[in-house]
């Protein structure tokens, strides 16, 4: 497990689970690098929550290394399918598909 701040990613927003998040930038990557966890906060509604993001890796066994993160590009993408949240390193790119939230 690895905590991290991904300055790319912080002030992004997205809207979920009938809400719009504003991303911190404040991530944990887990399981091996097979999940990876954004905190957010809540720009709408009456609560204005936290929650944290999970995305998950897209495809088994291509996942980030939680001991070696290095030098990494973050971006949300968005269609019709959802959120993918893709790390670029060196050539490679790897994708996470947004699948549930965690409300603080």
């Amino acid at each position: 497990m690895a905590e991290t701040h991904w300055h790319d990613l912080a002030g992004q927003e997205l809207r979920y689970d009938d809400h719009t998040w504003e991303l911190t930038g404040d991530v944990t990557v887990r399981s091996r690098g097979e999940l990876v966890v954004v905190e957010a906060k809540q720009l709408d509604g009456t609560k204005r929550g936290r929650a944290s993001l999970h995305f998950d890796a897209q495809s088994s066994g291509e996942s980030l290394n939680p001991g070696n993160l290095g030098d990494l590009d973050q971006y949300i993408e968005r269609d019709e399918n959802g959120h993918t949240l893709v790390v670029a390193t060196d050539g490679r790119r790897y994708r996470y598909v947004l699948n549930r939230i965690k409300y603080d």
